[in-house]
C-alpha cells in the first residue's frame, strides 16, 4: 500500500499543476505549456493539458478570484485554494503565475487540470500571510460558470477574526 500511496501523491502532485492569467495582464501572456486557451470572449488563458491519471477522471476547472476594491485590498501573500464536492476534496493548491496577482480590484483567472470532484458544495481559500503587504479583502470566487462563492472579508491577521483563511460554502441560487 506504501507505493500506492506514493504513486496517488505523485499523481495529485501532477495533476495540480497550474497555468494562469491575471486579467490585468492577459493581453501580454504567452502560453508556456500547452496551446493556448479561450476562457472567455475577451481572454486567452493558457491552460495545461489534464494529467492523465490511471483511472482517474480529471476536469479542467476555471477559477476566478475577486479581490477587493478596499484601500490595501490586495495581498503579496502565497494563495491557495482546496475544492469540495460530491466526489471528493482536491487541494490545497497554490494559485499563482508569472503575474502579479491578487491586486486591489482585480479579477485573477486560473485553469486547473485536477480530478473530478463532481459537484462543487465549497471552498477553502487561505493565504500563507507571507510578503510585504499579505492583508487580502476577497470578494468572492468562481468556478466554472455556475459555481460561486461569496466571501466578502478580510483574510488577516490584523483584520476582523485574525484569520488567513475562509471555508466557503456554494452560494445557494448557483
Amino acid at each position: 500500500m506504501r507505493i500506492g500511496r506514493v504513486v496517488a501523491g505523485t499523481m495529485a502532485l501532477a495533476a495540480a499543476t497550474i497555468m494562469a492569467t491575471s486579467e490585468s495582464a492577459a493581453a501580454s501572456v504567452t502560453p508556456r505549456i500547452g496551446s493556448d486557451h479561450t476562457y472567455s470572449g475577451r481572454q486567452n488563458t493558457p491552460s495545461v493539458p489534464l494529467h492523465k491519471g490511471i483511472g482517474v477522471a480529471q476536469h479542467q476547472y476555471r477559477i476566478a478570484v475577486y479581490t477587493g476594491k478596499k484601500d490595501g485590498a490586495g495581498t503579496d501573500a502565497n494563495v491557495y485554494i482546496t475544492i469540495n464536492g460530491t466526489r471528493g476534496s482536491v487541494g490545497p493548491i497554490r494559485l499563482d503565475n508569472s503575474e502579479n496577482n491578487f491586486e486591489r480590484g482585480k479579477t485573477d483567472r486560473f485553469t486547473l487540470g485536477l480530478r473530478d470532484v463532481g459537484r462543487i458544495t465549497s471552498i477553502k481559500i487561505s493565504h500563507d500571510n507571507s510578503g510585504k503587504k499579505p492583508g487580502w479583502y476577497l470578494n468572492k470566487v468562481t468556478i466554472d460558470v455556475n459555481a460561486k462563492f461569496s466571501c466578502y472579508r478580510w483574510l488577516a491577521k490584523d483584520e476582523d477574526d485574525h484569520r488567513t483563511w475562509v471555508k466557503l460554502p456554494r452560494d445557494r441560487h448557483h
